[in-house]
């Protein structure tokens, strides 16, 4: 069989547009040859922001696969908990746990009031209660609330409680403070003597000091002098 022709290579070069004239751009030649650093920079830029990308979206992934982990482990640990409170329920009542159906939709909704009973229900609180410490000593009043009474009522009993507490406060805080102002160590009629304040001395009151402590040596120095003769 022959080879195909080459017409149609031919054909296609004759219907493409001729070129009228070429051009030779110093500037285009000057950035090609100065601007492999630039090249390379711009696709180092690329590739990083590529990977950026890419990190991005893995964290995202892993975000989701995590947080869906999360919830079949909450699920699964639910009916755990719930199927361990049935069997609870199902013993304080009396009932054999393995007949309960684990399938039933109703949930667990607690123990029954009739299993439970606390064992300070018939006990009465004491109205008044103390509390002492080294420190601080405090009465609690307990009453019973009236359903009846009206709560204008109960906010003024509240209100003149809270004033009656804040009196008591502000008599222990006059009292200590009083007995701050108080000075124990020191005499009657005796005041605090003031501390001297330190101060540096000039250089003219240094030149003085000097002149002074010059002249009582000399005059030491003579006296000695008279009494040797």
């Amino acid at each position: 069989m022959a080879p195909p022709s080459k017409r149609r290579k031919v054909d296609a070069l004759r219907r493409q547009k001729p070129v009228e004239e070429l051009t030779f751009s110093i500037d285009a030649r000057q950035e090609y040859l100065t601007g492999f650093s630039k090249r390379k920079q711009a696709r180092k830029e690329q590739a990083r922001e590529q990977a950026i990308k890419e990190a991005k979206e893995e964290k995202i992934r892993d975000r989701k696969e995590l947080r869906e982990q999360r919830k079949v482990d909450l699920e699964t640990h639910v009916a755990e908990v719930n199927k361990v409170l049935k069997e609870q329920d199902a013993l304080a009542r009396g009932k054999d746990p393995d007949d309960i159906d684990s399938d039933a939709s109703d949930e667990f909704r607690g123990f029954n009031d009739s299993t439970t009973q606390p064992e300070t229900a018939g006990e009465e609180l004491p109205d008044d209660a103390e509390y002492v410490d080294e420190d601080k000593y405090t009465t609690v009043t307990v009453e019973a609330m009236d359903e009846s009474e009206d709560e204008e009522a109960v906010a003024e009993r509240a209100a003149a409680e809270k004033a009656k507490y804040a009196k008591i406060e502000a008599e222990k805080a006059t009292e200590l403070a009083e007995k701050r102002k108080k000075r124990p160590w020191l005499k009657d009629g005796q005041e605090k003597q003031k501390k001297k304040k330190f101060r540096y001395e000039s250089k003219a009151e240094r030149s003085l000091t000097r002149q002074k402590q010059k002249s009582k040596n000399s005059k030491a120095a003579k006296e000695r002098r008279g009494k040797d003769k």
